[in-house]
């Protein structure tokens, strides 16, 4: 399933990230006898106009990879869950600042959404499967997933290095299957990937938003809450045990509301989106490569899915 691959680590730490990475909560799952892989559509990848997906189409896309690894796990002799995301925190809603006191006002800083994760993630059927193997069987298991060895795929990542993963096992069979020209879509994704996760600390680095920050605090301080920025305020509540709830929800109420006379939120989005158009300027073949290919993918990810 996307973001999981990457460099494969030593035998134990590989078990360990297996386990790590399967922690969902299970989708709606298909009852049916897994599917054979839909027939491909006769539309050629270059033919469709490169795109953007919205979040949907690419929940759609990586529930049907799921569904092939499912396929791919089982015809090796293993069992595989069809998982979806946990539900996303603060700092995937909110990465800069919390601006938006209605969903503070109901969830504070997210505290009541970790939990939910935490509990989800225990109960994940993967990981409970993964564990129940024995470690023989466990190993086996995890080469049919990601395959016996780092080597087939690579991409070179600016500020990584080269990451490299196998061609060979059932997440990369999934992947050729929905995408065709597996190599350009392990290059593609990785590099995006990690571009789009470069651009807050981009962000926070600028100038700009450490003004905005500075305003904010001092708006937060008249409001009887210290903190020097909203990455300070959302750590004290979010995994600490024992803090209040009434004081979470308080705190956060106050930063949304700061969040807008401060000039932060503002601040960000602009900083943000002028980033983003940057790194898509710097690395414009990666980043159309993979708009192509999951634009392609699309017909294909739904006839998967519909087949459920």
């Amino acid at each position: 399933m996307a973001g999981r691959t990457g460099s494969c680590p030593g035998r134990g730490k590989a078990v360990a990230a297996v386990l790590l990475c399967l922690a969902a909560p299970a989708l709606s799952a298909c009852t049916a006898a897994p599917p054979s892989p839909a027939p491909r559509t006769t539309v050629s990848e270059s033919t469709v106009a490169a795109r953007a997906l919205t979040p949907a189409e690419r929940q759609t896309l990586a529930q049907a990879e799921a569904l092939l690894t499912r396929n791919c796990m089982e015809e090796r002799g293993f069992s595989f869950h069809v998982v979806g995301d946990l539900p996303d925190g603060v700092d995937r809603l909110f990465p800069y600042v919390v601006d938006d006191e209605g969903w503070a006002a109901e969830h504070g800083y997210g505290s009541d959404i970790q939990r939910k994760r935490d509990t989800l993630a225990a109960k994940n059927p993967n990981q409970l499967y993964f564990r129940s193997l024995s470690a023989e069987r466990r190993d086996a298991a995890v080469d049919a997933l990601n395959g016996p060895a780092p080597t087939g795929l690579e991409a070179r990542v600016p500020g990584m290095g080269t990451v490299r993963h196998s061609d060979q096992g059932c997440e990369s069979e999934a992947q050729r299957s929905l995408y065709s020209d597996l190599r350009k879509w392990y290059s593609a994704w990785k590099v995006t990937d990690a571009l789009e996760r470069s651009v807050p600390p981009a962000v926070a680095r600028d100038e700009r938003f450490t003004a905005a920050v500075s305003r904010w605090s001092t708006c937060m301080r008249a409001k009887g809450h210290s903190y020097s920025s909203p990455l300070e305020a959302r750590q004290r509540f979010v995994r600490r045990a024992g803090e209040s709830r009434a004081t979470e929800i308080a705190t956060a109420r106050a930063e949304a509301q700061c969040a807008g006379p401060s000039g932060l939120a503002k601040t960000a989005r602009t900083l943000a989106l002028a980033e983003r158009a940057r790194v898509e300027a710097d690395h414009s073949t990666e980043f159309i490569n993979r708009k192509t290919l999951e634009s392609g993918a699309l017909n294909r990810a739904r006839d998967i899915v519909k087949t459920c």
